[in-house]
């Protein structure tokens, strides 16, 4: 039985205009390279908009590891039945998350109905925000699902927000994420004793309420996604490992590539915004990153380590974060990967972004999926 209940809710908004002062205050620059150069076009055919679905507000669902994960095989072995049932209780999720990034790519790709397309994107968040989506009854698993697709939420109003001029509307939507992000960061400031108030998990969350702090321009979220930054760039040891990642067993080289993802977006966002942050500890983060590249070519380098032969699971992980990373460094390491796998695209980061980071480069090859 799916436990995952969706409800149409009246959310009563607090004002109908985005109140935080922290928003007023501070103006964040563009993350995305892609968004400065957005010129303004005129649609040349016709997008038809489907009416936004109902809003998910409350999230009652299980972990694929099953219930006693992490006490009988440290979340490394997945369980088929309650995958099965996790999968098809985020299905509307993802089919959300899924439809609005692709009307936002194809408003910052220029598409023939790119702004009909953005105003669509905008309506569907602005029905959720109304419904007040994921603001309701969230499980710990729940909690897990709100904090990624926050990212989500996020990074589609920040690629298409220019596209309107109904300002009751985007104080709807700010309001919104600012809701669900101070949600999710509640969730990970509590029981700090949970493995994932720790590990990759809490990455996560950093990135979905600091990329929230850029949509709403409140300061404090996106303080909050840098000192959790901070925290994990203090858990990455001198060979580039990260302890409670190498808890994964057979899983460890690709929980390390899903660790380093949210990691790298806070550095560019903290890079954009005058924080040095890949520099910080020493340029610790490189640690990670260059473990990360090795382990591309030989998932010996982290099976070793963690004493478990690895699953090669990285045509499915996320190595999206190499655009913005290559945009950045032009660590040349990574050109084969990036070069199989264009267009780099995950809906929690921003979509595709080998457009956003790399738009002059022709999109070859297939999608890198976003492991769940």
């Amino acid at each position: 039985m799916h436990r995952l209940v969706i409800k149409t809710a009246s959310y009563l908004l607090l004002s109908s205009t985005f109140t935080a002062c922290a928003a007023q205050e501070w103006q964040p620059a563009a993350l995305y390279p892609a968004l400065a150069r957005l010129a303004p076009g005129k649609d040349t055919e016709v997008f038809s908009c489907e009416a936004p679905p109902p809003a998910v507000v409350d999230i009652q669902t299980v972990s694929k590891y099953g219930e006693t994960a992490g006490k009988l095989n440290n979340s490394s072995v997945v369980d088929a039945e309650a995958e099965s049932e996790y999968l098809a209780d985020i299905a509307p999720i993802k089919a959300f998350s899924k439809f609005i990034v692709k009307r936002a790519d194809n408003y910052v790709e220029g598409s023939s109905s790119a702004d009909a397309e953005a105003d669509c994107a905008l309506t569907w968040l602005d029905g959720w925000a109304k419904g007040g989506a994921f603001l309701g009854n969230i499980n710990r698993q729940g909690q897990s699902v709100r904090k990624w697709e926050l990212g989500t939420f996020a990074t589609t109003y920040l690629k298409v927000e220019s596209a309107s001029a109904d300002t009751a509307q985007k104080a709807r939507i700010k309001k919104w994420i600012s809701d669900v992000a101070y949600k999710a960061k509640e969730d990970f400031s509590t029981r700090t004793e949970l493995k994932s108030r720790r590990n990759n998990h809490l990455y996560w969350a950093a990135w979905g309420v600091l990329s929230a702090g850029l949509a709403t321009g409140d300061r404090k979220l996106f303080d909050w996604g840098v000192d959790c930054y901070r925290f994990a760039l203090a858990q990455i040891r001198d060979d580039g490992s990260l302890e409670l990642e190498m808890e994964r067993r057979k899983r460890a080289a690709s929980y390390h590539m899903f660790a380093l993802a949210p990691l790298i977006m806070i550095a560019e966002a903290g890079e954009v915004n005058g924080l040095g942050l890949y520099a910080e500890k020493g340029h610790r983060l490189q640690k990670l990153i260059d473990l990360n590249i090795a382990a591309l070519d030989n998932l010996n380098v982290i099976g070793d380590k963690a004493g478990y032969k690895q699953e090669d699971l990285y045509n499915e992980s996320n190595l999206a974060w190499m655009e913005p990373y290559y945009a950045r460094f032009h660590d040349e390491r990574v050109l084969k990967w990036m070069t199989k796998y264009r267009p780099m695209a995950s809906t929690r980061l921003g979509g595709d972004l080998t457009q956003l980071y790399s738009p002059a480069v022709a999109s070859e090859g297939s999608v890198v999926k976003q492991r769940d």
